[in-house]
């Protein structure tokens, strides 16, 4: 099974998720250095990425790649925050997306704060869900959610809103502490693989959505290949991060 392609293309977020696993401390490339890279995964017979960070949208020239490599018959599924994500920005960008992942682990406010998201996440989402739905945009919308202590008796509220919108596929997480964050905040956040089994078949029964997809550690291990914003091929293997290369002078095609 090839391997799915996710290029953090910056570390920088304008949130503070307590149980983000991202890389921080990890310095943006130049539009040139990033665009190298994108030709170098398109000449390793790579035809989707994953773009996410950090959030994407904040680094320069995201909108320049994006075009470039949908322009070279590229997918590109876009995760985001969504607090970028204006209705300018939504016009200017949905052609050059085959997804738009927009991340929702609550509806209540007072627990979208104390997860770090901040007590507006899901207004903001919400206002980009009704304005795809207004303009009837041909992309596909996933939603990405992390199950965790927090949100665990909760997260079931979000069935009845998702179930307003044409959403392609909700994949839910179960929280993993991988590194950063998620391993400081472990205590607060884990929970048991039963727990987390109990929601998602709550979900798959409740939700119309068809495709919802599970992620627990494993899968990150098996599923995913990561492309730092610096560059660096990062492999997880036993919870432990490996380094195996950098995309501005390795291939890929030996890691897929």
């Amino acid at each position: 099974m090839e391997k799915e392609v996710c290029w953090n293309i910056t570390a920088r977020c304008n949130q503070s998720c307590k149980y983000c696993h991202r890389f921080l401390k990890v310095k943006d490339l130049p539009y040139e250095k990033n665009l190298y890279i994108l030709n170098n995964l398109i000449s390793s017979g790579i035809n989707n990425i994953t773009w996410t960070g950090g959030e994407a949208l904040l680094l320069d020239r995201i909108d320049d790649l994006l075009k470039y490599s949908y322009e070279k018959g590229m997918k590109n599924k876009l995760i985001t925050n969504g607090k970028l994500l204006t209705p300018d920005r939504i016009d200017k960008i949905y052609k050059y997306l085959d997804s738009i992942t927009l991340s929702i682990d609550s509806i209540d406010d007072d627990i979208n704060d104390l997860l770090g998201r901040g007590r507006t996440h899901f207004q903001e989402i919400k206002k980009i869900l009704d304005y795809i739905k207004l303009k009837k945009y041909d992309v596909k919308i996933r939603i990405n959610s992390v199950v965790c202590k927090t949100n665990l008796n909760s997260i079931d509220k979000s069935i009845s809103f998702l179930n307003n919108y044409d959403i392609y596929s909700w994949r839910v997480f179960k929280f993993m502490p991988l590194r950063e964050k998620a391993v400081i905040n472990k205590e607060m956040f884990d929970i048991s693989m039963k727990e987390y089994h109990d929601i998602v078949k709550n979900l798959k029964e409740k939700s119309n959505i068809k495709n919802i997809d599970t992620r627990v550690e494993e899968d990150m291990e098996s599923k995913y290949i990561l492309i730092l914003a610096n560059g660096d091929i990062v492999i997880t293997n036993n919870s432990r991060d490996e380094k195996v290369g950098n995309a501005l002078t390795n291939s890929l095609v030996e890691y897929l």
